[in-house]
């Protein structure tokens, strides 16, 4: 049986935002979008299903980094991608020196994306198949 991953996107540019739900659902997945980590939050409560977050890290009143940890006191094995221009940021090792499934440095393409989200998904299912 095939799985459909359901992934938040967490970005403040509502057109890469958009990108990346198109990508994500062409390839059959779904995708909610949330323009500011505190949206990303009340999403993951409310909805309490999602499978995959992708976050920018530079965003305005809380970073990806602070919400990747709000995210893992909600659900410790949420896999988290961090995405981000600035790869001063991230440092030699930054997923795992950050606890991110996985990082994209911006511009990325869309197989560097749905790859990452298929790798950090499998993280947390390694039996499910995905579509």
């Amino acid at each position: 049986m095939s799985y459909r991953i359901k992934v938040l996107i967490v970005e403040d540019d509502n057109a890469l935002a958009q990108m990346c739900a198109k990508l994500i659902r062409r390839r059959g997945h779904s995708a909610v979008i949330a323009c500011s980590s505190q949206d990303a939050l009340a999403i993951v409560r409310m909805v309490g299903d999602i499978d995959v977050v992708i976050s920018d890290i530079k965003m305005p009143a809380m970073d990806g980094i602070q919400l990747m940890s709000h995210l893992h006191a909600i659900d410790a094995e949420l896999p988290i991608i961090l995405m981000t221009g600035y790869t001063s940021i991230l440092g030699s090792n930054p997923a795992k020196a950050l606890g991110a499934a996985d990082y994209l440095v911006k511009p990325f393409d869309s197989e560097a994306l749905l790859g990452s989200v298929e790798r950090a998904f499998r993280m947390k299912h390694p039996q499910a198949a995905v579509e």
